[in-house]
């Protein structure tokens, strides 16, 4: 019953996310870039009633994450929930007036494919609900630093190339949050004014907004079909590295598991280069983000 509970939650968390992620994207595509990586992306979006309608899904599409982790492990919850793909990107093509073609099916299906695949091996249990404040700095100092690289590699390209690195480290940091929330379910279901007083409240807030900021920047660079992808590997892998080493669910690491998770990450990243270079995406990226010609003045 509990994880009957956990994958319908999960399913609308999904179908949620894929409503706000089209719908924001096409915002942000019009926000000027001098407010690209800066709260300030959020204070223009903030006065865009699609971007609104949008955060509305996605809001409920946290609350629905929310409810399905405190009924069930990261690895039944996340695979699931990534099915956001299967429905965002090819909405945000037909949005397009375009048609995704098999290329971009069999991306969108690898990349699915991958994740499932790896969160099926690695096939973690439950662990623990408080573990300790040392074992959660040692794992998301390393996060925080490759997530902060990305964001800096991706501030000085543009394009699809600062779509993908902005994707890479949104991906990063939704992974962080995914964890947080669940162990924020937890302690606000036991004691939620003790709750109150612990920094897991203030750390989510403060990666969430984080997370916010740097996935819009993503969405204004590019098509979804850029940046949604990266989200969907990084995002469950880093919460289930960090459910493994902080929560303790037990991720196997036989010789045979680690090769099948090889084979999942390589099957996720075919289905990535599949829609990097797609022209299709390429075409609406070029349609949405005209070359704009600077003429001398005489």
């Amino acid at each position: 019953m509990e994880y009957g509970t956990a994958i319908a939650a999960a399913l609308a968390a999904a179908g949620s996310f894929a409503l706000a992620a089209v719908l924001q994207q096409e915002a942000s595509e019009s926000v000027g870039e001098d407010k690209s990586l800066s709260v300030g992306i959020l204070l223009a979006l903030l006065r865009r009633p699609k971007w609104l309608a949008g955060g509305g899904f996605m809001l409920a599409g946290f609350g629905l994450q929310a409810l399905a982790l405190s009924y069930g492990p990261v690895a039944l919850v996340q695979p699931i929930v990534v099915t956001e793909l299967a429905f965002a990107i090819p909405f945000a093509i037909v949005r397009r007036h375009r048609r995704a073609g098999a290329r971009e099916w069999a991306g969108v299906l690898c990349v699915m494919s991958g994740i499932a695949l790896f969160l099926l091996a690695a096939s973690p249990g439950r662990g623990i609900q408080e573990p300790p404040g040392t074992d959660w700095l040692l794992s998301l100092l390393p996060v925080a630093v490759v997530a902060s690289s990305a964001v800096a590699v991706g501030s000085r390209t543009r394009g699809p190339t600062r779509a993908m690195f902005l994707g890479s480290a949104a991906g990063l940091s939704f992974g962080v949050l995914s964890v947080l929330t669940k162990a924020l379910t937890h302690l606000l279901s036991t004691d939620v004014a003790k709750a109150f007083t612990t920094w897991q409240v203030y750390v989510t807030v403060a990666v969430g907004v984080v997370a916010l900021v740097v996935s819009q920047s993503a969405y204004q660079a590019g098509p979804l079909a850029y940046s949604m992808p990266f989200v969907g590997v990084l995002e469950p892998f880093v919460a289930v590295m960090i459910g493994d080493t902080v929560l303790g669910e037990q991720v196997s690491t036989s010789a045979g598991v680690l090769a099948l998770q090889a084979v999942a990450a390589a099957i996720a990243s075919g289905g990535i280069l599949l829609l990097s270079t797609s022209g299709l995406v390429l075409s609406i990226y070029q349609e949405s983000h005209p070359v704009r010609v600077t003429h001398p003045q005489a």
